[in-house]
């Protein structure tokens, strides 16, 4: 049996792995060192010697009658290069001059093209119908077109609701009306004892406005139950609803009875409702006496108002026909103006401890 110190050290082994292994050596050593003659008789007895630094040495000391060889990690630098570009030379001559860059007029407009035909384009698919590379192509993006990757923004919606009264002869509460001046004119407004009316319903949201629905008599738990299913068909029916919506609905007495809120289920727990949390474990309270949040109070009523009465009316029909046609006159850009101004509100709202802010000019 032979004894351990009998057993061959695997040093053909080893010195493969050592030669596989990355080095790094500063070109000026060896451009300044060795010659052509040199290099390549390096290169060839390193792979005669089958990758041995130490007998590659041996063997070019021998050779050019030097007493000190190249070190290991130059002989295995000089041999990567070779595999790597096939020449032991330094020529630089491909180097010399202005680096390309695919950063050009045409392929500037080529991308542009590309981006205003479908905006939604990613940099790969971009660079690909373009002919560029990646790094390329997001290079003229951002320096070239300065474009920017932004993200689409997801929110849940929520469609206000409300109801107001409108008077046939136009009534208005009086305590919006003031005269400012040094005597009182004692103007008196004629009205008739019991004006007709039709109370209207609708709902408001950055998209649009569901609505108008009409309600001559007294409104109730029945009656506003009755609005609600036409509301909710109306939303069926409309394209790109999305079942996240939330519903808000005002305080008002004939909204906070049972037979309401077992409907407004319908919504889940998407629902903002005074004591509507109190009776169902859901939803969110909406703070009462708040017409300054409410867009259809600080917005869509008074908007109506101007426009209908204008027209003159002369009788209910005509009234409830003139209201829908003043509904549709507003157009998506003023909603989203609306909702905007509700976010502020809100701020203010906060500034101001949940108190009134009426008197801030919004």
């Amino acid at each position: 049996m032979p004894s351990i110190n009998s057993v061959p050290k695997p040093r053909a082994i080893s010195s493969t792995i050592e030669a596989r292994k990355e080095v790094s050596v500063p070109k000026e050593e060896i451009k300044t060192m060795y010659s052509i003659e040199e290099r390549v008789f390096l290169v060839l007895e390193y792979h005669r010697l089958q990758e041995s630094p130490t007998a590659t040495r041996r063997s070019f000391q021998a050779r050019f009658s030097v007493p000190k060889g190249p070190e290991a990690k130059t002989i295995r630098s000089l041999f990567a290069k070779f595999q790597r570009t096939g020449s032991v030379t330094d020529d630089l001559v491909g180097n010399v001059g202005r680096k390309q860059t695919a950063v050009t007029p045409q392929n500037v407009a080529t991308v542009s093209g590309i981006i205003q035909q479908n905006p939604m384009s990613s940099v790969r698919r971009t660079a690909s119908e373009a002919g560029l590379k990646r790094s390329s192509t997001q290079k003229i993006l951002r320096k070239s077109l300065h474009m920017f990757p932004f993200k689409i923004q997801t929110h849940h919606a929520v469609p206000f609701t409300d109801e107001a009264h409108f008077h046939l002869n136009g009534f208005v509460s009086k305590q919006n009306w003031r005269f400012w001046g040094s005597e009182n004119p004692y103007w008196c407004e004629v009205k008739p004892l019991y004006s007709p009316k039709v109370t209207v319903w609708a709902a408001v949201c950055s998209r649009d406005i569901i609505g108008p629905f009409f309600i001559r008599e007294t409104v109730t738990s029945e009656r506003y139950v009755t609005i609600l299913e036409q509301f909710v068909a109306t939303q069926q029916v409309l394209e790109n609803r999305p079942r996240t919506e939330w519903f808000m609905q005002d305080g008002a007495r004939p909204h906070r009875t049972e037979q309401v809120f077992r409907f407004l289920e319908y919504f889940g727990n998407r629902v903002i409702a005074l004591e509507y949390p109190k009776f169902t474990g859901a939803g969110m309270d909406w703070p009462p006496y708040s017409p300054d949040l409410t867009p259809c109070d600080y917005f869509l009523w008074g908007t109506l108002k101007d426009t209908v009465y204008s027209k003159h009316p002369a009788t209910l029909d005509e009234l409830e026909s003139a209201i829908c046609v003043a509904c549709e006159s507003i157009s998506v850009e003023t909603l989203r103006n609306v909702m905007a101004n509700f976010i502020l509100r809100l701020r203010h709202l906060s500034c101001a401890n949940g108190e009134h802010f009426e008197h801030i000019v919004m």
